[in-house]
């Protein structure tokens, strides 16, 4: 059985559920089976071994452009040891065990789903998706198994916010581990490497730096060969160590947007009717 819980309880999947409802919402999808295939003794749902969780967070920007400039963002940043799919509002970092998705998800309601709803608040979701990027980790059963530390995942295992928030934190810090959200001048960032490091090397990291992620053609040219991979995953590490960040002439964070890449964020919604909130949602 693979279904989506959101779409279940919400009717859509825009709108999320938080982990602490879902054994109430197991219990209605059991009952509901039951019923839909007329069989009353169907094993409990407590005993259904899950095979596959995807999670998700989702980050509410006050403008589509500043949605747009997100993920533009988030599309340059380069995940080792995943294959690396962009494409124009979203982009995922694919492997056999887990893979991670970030996306506009007006773009993605609105292509797959939008259809679908017969509710008269459909385009009132869509506007809100529309302002929306969505963090989503997939977790297939392996894999899953042994974050856990479990031969078998249960419901009851996955339905804590905490549980599902821990989860959601450790696979973004996984692809923000060479980035600093931070943003500054390039005058800050000259004067953090020569105070940190000496000329030689200073020199070489600010012109990495000013190459790497200001320009697209010569960061294709140095992962295509023109630097060994662990050389610049070590210049990267060396950048985040001493507190440097992105040149505000390069990236939109001068309207505080990556620095809204963060969980938990004030600026996460669970609902279109519901206040804000800092939860995580299945």
């Amino acid at each position: 059985l693979e279904f989506s819980l959101p779409k279940y309880e919400k009717g859509n999947n825009v709108e999320m559920i938080h982990p602490d409802d879902l054994e109430k919402i197991m219990t209605k999808i059991y009952f509901d089976l039951c019923k839909h295939l007329d069989y009353y003794e169907l094993p409990h749902f407590s005993d259904w071994i899950i095979y596959r969780l995807d999670v998700c967070y989702n980050w509410l920007f006050k403008s589509k452009d500043e949605t747009r400039q997100a993920i533009d963002f988030i599309k340059r940043i380069d995940y080792p040891r995943k294959k690396k799919y962009v494409w124009d509002t979203s982009v995922m970092y694919k492997g056999t065990a887990y893979s991670i998705k970030f996306y506009v998800k007006g773009a993605e309601f609105k292509k797959h789903d939008l259809k679908k709803i017969m509710s008269d608040d459909k385009y009132e979701l869509l506007e809100w998706a529309n302002h929306i990027v969505r963090f989503e980790v997939n977790l297939k059963r392996n894999y899953l198994n042994d974050y856990f530390k479990l031969k078998n995942v249960f419901v009851r295992d996955i339905s804590d916010d905490k549980v599902i928030l821990d989860i959601l934190i450790f696979y973004l810090a996984k692809v923000f581990y060479y980035i600093n959200t931070k943003t500054m001048t390039q005058a800050e960032v000259e004067k953090i490497l020569f105070a940190n490091f000496s000329k030689q090397k200073a020199t070489r990291l600010y012109s990495f730096y000013k190459e790497y992620w200001a320009d697209t053609e010569i960061k294709m040219m140095y992962l295509n060969g023109g630097l060994n991979r662990s050389t610049i995953y070590r210049y990267k590490k060396d950048l985040k160590d001493v507190g440097i960040g992105f040149s505000l002439s390069d990236t939109p964070a001068g309207k505080g947007i990556l620095e809204q890449l963060v969980i938990p964020s004030e600026n996460s919604k669970f609902d279109l009717i519901g206040k804000f909130n800092i939860l995580p949602i299945i």
